[in-house]
C-alpha cells in the first residue's frame, strides 16, 4: 500500500470528483486485472478507450481513477489529467519506489540489430561478473525468470513493476531494447540510462511514424531526454541518420562507431566466413584480436556497438573480448539449424528492407552453391516495405519462395500479391507457397550440398497471427520436424 500523495507527487491533477483515497494497492491500466484498492489509469488506445471501463473498474474494486474526463454521472472517485499515458509513467514510478535509480541501465535502439546488441553487452557484464537482465523483442529475462515479449519495450507500469522485481532479485544492471513507440508513447518515462546506443535507421514503422525525419526523431528523444546526467551516447555514425544525432551532441558524452568512417571504436583487419567473423577491436584505450561466431558484416557492425558500449561502462578489456567470443548465437538472428544434408539452413528474424538486404548480402558474400530465400510480410503493418523486400529477395536469392509471415487482419494472398509488385526484375526465379510451412518444406526439397536456405521474417517467434488468433508455429521447430522425417 502506498499513500496517494506519493503517487501522485509529480502529477498534475486538474480536477477531481469524489473521496480519493489516502493510499492504493495496486495501479492498474486493464480493468480485467482490478482487484480491490487498486487505482485504474484509463488509457486511449487506437483500438480501445479505457474510460469505456471505467464502471467494471469501480465494481471490481478499484477505488480511484486517474481519467482524462470525468463522465456524468461518476462511477466513482476520479482524478483528471490532461494525457493519462503521461501520468501512467510517473504514478508507476513512485508506486515501485523508482527502482531505475538504483539499477545500471544500457539502452539500445535502431530499427536492426537491437536484440543482438543487449545479447553481447549481457554477455560482457556475466563476464564481468555483474549478473543481468535483459529487456527485449525476444524475451524479458533475468535469474530464473523470462517472461514472452507482448512488446519490445513494455508499457511504463508494466516496465518499472519488472524494474522492480529486478533490484528485489539482487540485480543491478539491465539491457535493454527502446523502440521508437517506446519513446514516443511514454513507456521509458522516469527513466535515466547509464548508456543509450543508436545501431542504424532504414524504413521501418512508417505507418506509425509519418516519414523517416519523424522515425529518426522519436528515436533521438532517448539520446536528448533520457539519458542520465554522466551517460554516454554510442552511435553508429556509418549511418547517415546516426551522424546527424552525433552532431547535436555534446562531445563530452558521445562515442562514435564505426567501420567506414573515422571512430572511436572501430574493427580493422576484419574478414568473414561461414563460421563467423575475426576483426582486431581497436578502442581509444587498447586493441585486442576478436572471433565471434556471429556472420556477415551487419553482425560485425553489432559487436562494434556492443563493445563500444562496454568500452562506455567501464568494462575491461578481457570482459568486452570474453562476452563477444562467450556468446555462440542469438536466438532467430542468423540462426543455424544442424542437419546432415550438407546445406546450410539459416532462420532470421529480417523483417524490413534493410534487415532482409544485410543478412542476404552476408550470405551471398560467403562460399555457397545456390541461396534459396523463403520470406514472407506480416499484415497490419508498413504496407509500403512489401514490394521493396520482394525486390531484394529476388535480387540476391538464385531463388525466392514467397510465403504467409503473421498475416494477422489481412488476406495473406493480398499481402503476397503486393510483395509480388516488387519482383519484376533480378535474376533469381520465385514460387508462390502461401502455407508457410509447406512453403519451408519446398524449400527444403529444392536444396542440397552447399547450399544455403534462409527462412526470414519471423526468426525466434513462436506462433503464427492468423486473423486475431496466435498460431503454435516456429520456423525453427518447423524445418527440424520435416528433416526428421
Amino acid at each position: 500500500m502506498v499513500e496517494t500523495g506519493v503517487i501522485l507527487d509529480n502529477v498534475r491533477i486538474l480536477e477531481t470528483c469524489g473521496e480519493i483515497p489516502a493510499s492504493f494497492d495496486s495501479i492498474v491500466y486493464d480493468s480485467r486485472q482490478v482487484r480491490p484498492g487498486a487505482l485504474f489509469v484509463a488509457l486511449r488506445g487506437t483500438r480501445t478507450d479505457g474510460h469505456g471501463y471505467l464502471k467494471h473498474a469501480f465494481a471490481s474494486g478499484a477505488t480511484a481513477a486517474l481519467v482524462e474526463e470525468i463522465p456524468s454521472p461518476a462511477p466513482g472517485p476520479c482524478l483528471r489529467v490532461s494525457n493519462t499515458l503521461a501520468a501512467l509513467p510517473l504514478v508507476a514510478t513512485a508506486f515501485y519506489g523508482n527502482p531505475s535509480k538504483d539499477l545500471t541501465i544500457a539502452a539500445v535502439t535502431g530499427s536492426n540489430g537491437k536484440t543482438s546488441t543487449t545479447y553481447l553487452i549481457e554477455s560482457m557484464w556475466n563476464q564481468a561478473g555483474f549478473p543481468c537482465a535483459v529487456i527485449g523483442t525476444i524475451e524479458y529475462r533475468w535469474k530464473n525468470n523470462t517472461f514472452k515479449a507482448p512488446n519490445t519495450t513494455p508499457l511504463s507500469l508494466d516496465l518499472q513493476r519488472m524494474l522492480a522485481e529486478i533490484r528485489k532479485d539482487g540485480i543491478r544492471h539491465v539491457a535493454m531494447e527502446v523502440s521508437s513507440h517506446a519513446l514516443k508513447l511514454h513507456r521509458v518515462d522516469g527513466i535515466r540510462f547509464r548508456t543509450a546506443t543508436f545501431t542504424n535507421l532504414s524504413p521501418e514503422h512508417l505507418d506509425f511514424h509519418k516519414d523517416m525525419d519523424d522515425y529518426r526523431e522519436a528515436k533521438s528523444l532517448l539520446f536528448t531526454d533520457y539519458l542520465a546526467p554522466n551517460g554516454t551516447a554510442v552511435i553508429n555514425t556509418d549511418d547517415p541518420h546516426g551522424r546527424i544525432i552525433f552532431e547535436r551532441l555534446d562531445k563530452h558524452n558521445r562515442l562514435a562507431f564505426a567501420l567506414e568512417s573515422p571512430a572511436d571504436i572501430q574493427a580493422r583487419e576484419y574478414s568473414f566466413g561461414l563460421h563467423g567473423t575475426r576483426f582486431l577491436l581497436h578502442t581509444p584505450a587498447w586493441s585486442h584480436p576478436v572471433q565471434s561466431r556471429l556472420l556477415g558484416e551487419h553482425n560485425l557492425r553489432n559487436l562494434l556497438g556492443a563493445a563500444a558500449t562496454g568500452f562506455a561502462l567501464g568494462l575491461s578489456e578481457d570482459a568486452v573480448v570474453e562476452g563477444i567470443e562467450s556468446l555462440q548465437s542469438i536466438p532467430g538472428r542468423l540462426e543455424s539449424i544442424p542437419n546432415n544434408r550438407d546445406v546450410q539452413i539459416l532462420v532470421d528474424y529480417a523483417h524490413t528492407p534493410d534487415g532482409l538486404k544485410q543478412v542476404l548480402s552476408t550470405i551471398s558474400s560467403l562460399p555457397h552453391r545456390k541461396l534459396v530465400t523463403v520470406f514472407g510480410c506480416g499484415g497490419d503493418r508498413d504496407r509500403t516495405k512489401r514490394p521493396v523486400m520482394g525486390k531484394i529477395a529476388l535480387e540476391y536469392s538464385d531463388q525466392v519462395i514467397v510465403t504467409s509471415d503473421n498475416p494477422r487482419t489481412e488476406d495473406p494472398m493480398a499481402i503476397i500479391a503486393e510483395i509480388e509488385k516488387g519482383m519484376t526484375t533480378g535474376q533469381g526465379q520465385y514460387r508462390v507457397i502461401a502455407d508457410r510451412g509447406e512453403a519451408i518444406r519446398y524449400g527444403l526439397e529444392i536444396t542440397g550440398s552447399n547450399d544455403v536456405l534462409l527462412v526470414a521474417g519471423k526468426g525466434h517467434e513462436t506462433t503464427q497471427t492468423i486473423g486475431t488468433v496466435a498460431y503454435p508455429f516456429d520456423d525453427r521447430e518447423v524445418i527440424r520436424e520435416i528433416l526428421a522425417e
